[in-house]
Parts: structure tokens; sequence; C-alpha cells
């Protein structure tokens, strides 16, 4: 009944009052179940009003708190959106500034508050990824790792399996006398090619092997 006023506001399409009503409550003030209501609520009304950060916050806390099953699909596809919109420099801090590193925070939240999602391994993937083409390959490892501990059966296995073995190909380029790197990129490589021998990326891993080989000889002579 605390929100009856702001959810009639919001079921009219009157965005600001919904906004007004909702930024007059206290939340610390509302049981967990109320709790719940409010931050979808919240979302939803940040949303329409276009403050995007601001209902991802809100929506957030909703599935922290694990609010209704019926409800979340919504919630996930909209935190997903924003994830990837902040990630491509969209919704900047101050209106100058892209907030990418909310974005990569916002896809790992919603693979952590909602493993079930269909969404989330893409999420991972998606941080991987990102990770991956801007050079942070230490990094797009972990969120690899990450991905295939929790869902190695999903349609991104392929990917993650044989962006692991990249990744550590990428800092062997780096490290050319680092022979425990190349030689752990050839095992992960090699893994990918036993695992997916018809993979999206089988002629890729060929030539990445190819190229540690070279670098492997180029060890010993060096040495």
């Amino acid at each position: 009944s605390a929100l009856e006023e702001a959810r009639g506001a919001a079921a009219i399409g009157d965005w600001d009052e919904a906004w007004d009503l909702l930024n007059d409550f206290d939340s610390e003030d509302l049981d967990r179940a109320t709790l719940v209501d409010f931050h979808k609520l919240a979302g939803d009304v940040a949303w329409e009003r276009e403050r995007i950060t601001r209902s991802v916050r809100h929506y957030e806390n909703y599935l922290h708190l694990r609010g209704p099953g019926e409800d979340s699909m919504q919630v996930e596809q909209r935190v997903f959106q924003a994830g990837n919109e902040m990630l491509d420099g969209k919704h900047r801090t101050m209106g100058l500034f892209p907030n990418r590193t909310r974005g990569r925070t916002t896809l790992q939240n919603l693979a952590g508050w909602s493993p079930e999602s269909p969404l989330a391994p893409e999420a991972l993937a998606t941080v991987g990824e990102n990770s991956y083409e801007n050079g942070f390959y230490r990094e797009a490892a972990t969120d690899f790792h990450l991905l295939l501990s929790r869902y190695r059966d999903s349609e991104w296995g392929d990917l993650a399996t044989f962006r692991l073995g990249m990744c550590g190909f990428r800092r062997a380029m780096n490290s050319p006398t680092n022979l425990q790197l190349i030689q752990a990129s050839v095992h992960q490589l090699k893994n990918y090619q036993r695992l997916y021998p018809e993979g999206r990326y089988a002629d890729e891993a060929v030539s990445a092997l190819n190229d540690l080989s070279g670098m492997e000889q180029g060890y010993y002579v060096y040495l």
C-alpha cells in the first residue's frame, strides 16, 4: 500500500509524478517484500524517463533481492541492453565521459545475480570479448574462465575455449622467453581442437598453433 500512489501514476504513464513520489521514499524504512516492489517500480520509472544508470541500479537491487521470476526477464533484458550500450560508450557520466567500466560491472552483475537467465552466458561472453578486443588479455582470460565454469555447454563454450588459448598467445607475443606461457597456450588451443574439431575458430587455432610452434623453437634458439 505504501507504493500505491506511485504505482497508480506509473500505470497512467505519469512518469514525472511517479518519479517525484518514489524519490520521497527512504528505502531503509521498507520491509524486504516492499523493497522488491520498490526497486522494480523505481527501475521502470527511471527507464521511462531515460535515467538509465539509475534504472540499472534499481534493477540490480531487484535482481539481487531475487524478485518474482515472471518479472525478471524484462528486467534482465533491460540490464543486458544497458550494459552493452555502456560498453559502446553511451549513457555517459555528466554527459561527457563514457562509462564502459560500469557496463562491464552491469553485465557481470547480471550473470552473478541471475545465473539462470538465458542472457547470463552471453553477458559474460560480451565482457570477455570487450576485454580481449581492447588488449586486456589477463582480464579476458578471467572472464572466459568464469564463463566456462558455469556455462561450458552453452553456445558460448566454443568462443570461450578458443579465446583462452588466444589470450595466452597474445601475451606470449610480448613475452617470447616465457616458455611456460607458450606451452600453456599450445595446450589450451589443442584442447580447443579436441573439444571443437569443427569449431567456428578451427582455422584460426591452426594458425595460432603454428605461430606458437615457431615461438617455442625461437625460445630454444635464444637460449
